[in-house]
């Protein structure tokens, strides 16, 4: 059975899962926030939810997280982080602070299908796309 990336579940998407679980559509929400307010990396911090309901998430479902690999900071203050995902492909997210506030540019796709030969990304062609969980966490 495929393990289940919780995160990049909809609140609605979630509520359905839940109940076809057996759980309550209430806990879809707060497992929601716990996911994506309070940033948790694991079901035991879920602490309002039944110790029977976070077991049951736990050998069914997976919270993405991102390990940084590698951070740099340029000069002028723009911060590139280098995030091993979860399969151990690496992509790359960069935060800019401008006059009128900071833009980060944050990935969808581990590789490129353009193919560059100047840029190292394209150089290693397209692996996959990223899940919304493994691009949201790219901002947290």
């Amino acid at each position: 059975m495929e393990r289940v990336d919780i995160k990049s579940l909809s609140l609605s998407q979630l509520t359905e899962y839940v109940k076809d679980l057996g759980l309550k559509s209430f806990n879809a929400k707060q497992i929601y926030i716990w996911l994506h307010q309070k940033n948790v990396a694991s079901f035991d911090e879920m602490t309002n939810i039944s110790k029977q309901a976070r077991e049951q998430l736990a050998a069914e479902c997976d919270i993405v997280s991102l390990e940084i690999a590698q951070k740099q900071v340029s000069k002028d203050g723009t911060i590139k982080y280098l995030y091993r995902l979860p399969d151990g492909n690496c992509i790359e997210t960069v935060l800019m602070q401008y006059k009128h506030g900071w833009s980060q540019c944050l990935s969808t796709q581990v590789g490129c299908k353009m193919g560059c030969t100047f840029c190292a990304t394209g150089m290693g062609g397209f692996i996959r796309d990223l899940s919304a969980a493994e691009m949201v966490a790219q901002i947290e």
